[in-house]
């Protein structure tokens, strides 16, 4: 497999507060296996010591290299697109923040990727919190038994790289967007929320959802141009002054 094939050449795995020294080691042993390299560990409640390197087996100088950080921005540093993990999915459609996508439907949007992807593992006990969600850019979630769908967090990671893997040999998409290009139709999207004179909730909830639009499809550099160019025609038409320097 060429180096840009490889996933390690564009994500990175970070473990949020992880509390179980074999959980550390098994996802360095996963990593190993599916030719990710960049783990970073946010204020880790446990030590990387011998248990570790034992479940980490043929990972170990993935544990050797990994990076531990205080805080999960710290983590996020030099990354374009997150990518945070639930067991907890949303039953209402209201609730935005907890829609998720599967981990092939994941595949299918981000291992093609030439941007830089971080993949967030929250921890055993309770996961991601809503705050640390909401800095995601997709979150996903491994369907499982209504009775007990709750997998082990070094199981639901392996998962996870298996699934970007695969998708990950094929060609990446050469004709994916620039994130600064998906940032500017955001951009453009919040200024006609602007011009709408949406309560701020609102607002907030609608620039939410345009960005899981964008993060969970599969867009195209041209489309992606194509949008922008309309969306900027209807706000430039409009009658309402934007507040000084929002227009791009």
């Amino acid at each position: 497999m060429s180096d840009q094939a490889k996933l390690g050449t564009h994500f990175r795995v970070v473990l949020v507060q992880p509390e179980k020294e074999g959980n550390i080691g098994s996802i360095a042993r996963s990593m190993r296996n599916f030719d990710l390299t960049d783990l970073w560990i946010v204020s880790p409640k446990t030590s990387v010591g011998d248990e570790a390197y034992r479940y980490a087996t043929k990972g170990k100088e993935i544990l050797r290299k990994a990076r531990t950080v205080e805080t999960l921005s710290d983590a996020l540093k030099g990354i374009d697109r997150i990518v945070g993990t639930t067991a907890i999915v949303s039953t209402s459609s209201r609730n935005i923040l907890r829609l998720v996508v599967d981990p092939s439907q994941l595949a299918s949007r981000v291992a093609g990727t030439t941007s830089s992807v971080a993949l967030i593992f929250g921890r055993e006990s309770t996961g991601l919190n809503n705050r640390e969600l909401q800095q995601c850019d997709i979150v996903v979630s491994i369907p499982g038994s209504e009775e007990y769908n709750v997998l082990n967090v070094a199981t639901a990671a392996a998962i996870i790289f298996y699934e970007l893997y695969k998708v990950r040999q094929m060609r990446p998409r050469s004709l994916e967007p620039s994130q600064l290009s998906i940032d500017r139709l955001a951009s453009v999207f919040n200024q006609l929320a602007d011009v709408a004179d949406l309560p701020s909730h609102r607002k907030r909830l609608a620039d939410r959802a345009f960005r899981n639009v964008l993060a969970k499809s599969i867009i195209s550099r041209r489309e992606v141009s194509l949008i922008t160019g309309v969306l900027r025609k209807a706000r430039d038409n409009t009658h309402t002054d934007l507040p000084t320097g929002q227009v791009t």
